[in-house]
């Protein structure tokens, strides 16, 4: 569909582009030992963006209807934005990365099947209450203009969740794992998923009291995106547009602890988020945003980089039916050089911190949260003592960047996040 909506797009456009993404997904969800529901979805969606009398103008369709969509294009135009983006001509050599994973796409459903029984029976001798879920996506992925650029690439993901729980005095505890990526997971990957989540349900046999205070707290990979996400939000080119960053205007100083880096990597193989162009045909490339505490950049689509008067950075995103927006692709922290037992000694008489429970509480881009929570270790001596009872963990997550004591080199996947335990000062919990 997507060459004649660009054909018919440019007679009666100044410019035009369009992205086509399609989605076949199977899943499995195991409990009680056994597979309890099996399902495919199928989906298809076309963004189509066009200038027209000096005005921008969006719809989106999820059939296959290239003159119905132009026309509701054209009248969104009519009400629209002036127009504030040029768009890209055809790269010479897109980078090459793996988005697409043989033994992913032809896997069937008995393969899908075996990954989660494997699971359930490594995990047997434990006699927790185990739900897990398998899930495969194949898909597309197809970026046009008026200006001859016509790019695509294909696409999987295989994402395997777990959840153990346990009832402990009267408290369910569900300690959970992800591994994520284009392909199969290896045995490897299985295995350390297995080992993890033994070794946390070792921990809970014990529960521990936590004294309320401001605490040395280790943040585990599963728990930093409360402290990532204010900062991740901060570097969209969106929130530097309209002046909500807090970091907008902070380029080139060092506002974190100089044991904090964090880059965005879209041309990492084998992982969910990458992608040769971005869904409005920019080429992918790896970007640093802090280093060593300090901003180095911001993420840009080509509307907001056009607006702030930069250069695009390749990090467009669009859904079916809304306009493109600066988005992450890959998050990568950078990893430290302590092993873990290094990092509970850094803890010394704290709190370590296997997730948080909700969304976000407070403000988000401001960083300020007070949120509950779902796992907590308490930790005395640099020993993991036991399972926290009920706690919550407030502060600010820019001030608490500014105060890490210590960066694991426990590097972890977490879908589309790679980062290591951060040790951070002042965490108030009560």
């Amino acid at each position: 569909m997507i060459a004649p909506l660009i054909e018919l797009a440019a007679r009666r456009t100044t410019l035009a582009d369009a992205a086509l993404k399609t989605d076949e997904t199977t899943s499995l969800r195991f409990a009680g030992g056994r597979v309890v529901s099996a399902a495919v979805s199928r989906s298809q969606g076309v963004n189509l963006r066009v200038v027209a009398e000096g005005r921008m103008g969006f719809a989106g369709t999820t059939d296959d209807d290239a003159p119905a969509l132009l026309e509701s294009a054209l009248t969104s135009a009519r009400q629209g934005e002036a127009a504030s983006v040029a768009l890209p001509r055809p790269a010479a050599k897109p980078p090459a990365v793996q988005t697409h994973g043989a033994r992913a796409a032809t896997a069937n459903l008995a393969e899908l099947t075996a990954l989660g029984t494997l699971v359930r029976d490594r995990l047997a001798a434990e006699h927790a209450d185990l739900g897990i879920l398998v899930e495969r996506s194949i898909g597309s992925v197809r970026v046009a203009n008026t200006r001859g650029l016509d790019a695509g690439y294909d696409v999987t993901c295989v994402t395997l969740a777990v959840e153990a729980a346990r009832i402990r005095n009267g408290r369910r505890v569900v300690i959970g794992g992800r591994l994520a990526g284009v392909d199969l997971p290896s045995l490897v990957e299985l295995e350390g998923l297995i080992a993890r989540l033994r070794q946390r349900l070792a921990w809970a046999e014990r529960d521990a009291e936590v004294p309320a205070g401001r605490h040395l707290v280790g943040f585990l990979p599963s728990a930093l995106p409360l402290l990532l996400l204010p900062v991740e939000q901060a570097l969209l080119g969106k929130a530097v547009l309209q002046n909500s960053s807090p970091l907008g205007r902070r380029k080139g100083a060092r506002v974190y602890s100089e044991l904090f880096s964090l880059r965005d990597n879209p041309l990492l193989d084998g992982r969910p988020g990458s992608r040769p162009v971005d869904d409005e045909g920019v080429p992918s490339r790896v970007v640093s945003l802090i280093q060593a505490g300090q901003v180095e950049g911001f993420l840009y689509d080509l509307e907001t980089a056009t607006r702030v008067g930069v250069s695009p950075t390749g990090h467009g995103r669009r859904s079916t039916f809304a306009k493109p927006q600066p988005a992450w692709t890959n998050v990568v922290v950078e990893p430290g050089a302590s092993s873990f037992e290094e990092l509970l000694g850094v803890v010394g008489d704290g709190l370590l911190v296997e997730g948080t429970r909700g969304a976000p509480v407070g403000n988000a881009i401001g960083g300020t949260f007070a949120q509950p929570a779902a796992v907590a270790w308490r930790v005395s001596g640099g020993e993991v003592l036991g399972l926290a009872q009920e706690v919550t963990v407030a502060g600010n997550a820019h001030d608490l960047l500014g105060r890490v004591a210590a960066v694991g080199r426990d590097a972890m996947w977490i879908g589309c996040r790679s980062a290591p335990t951060l040790v951070v000062e002042g965490v108030s919990v009560f």
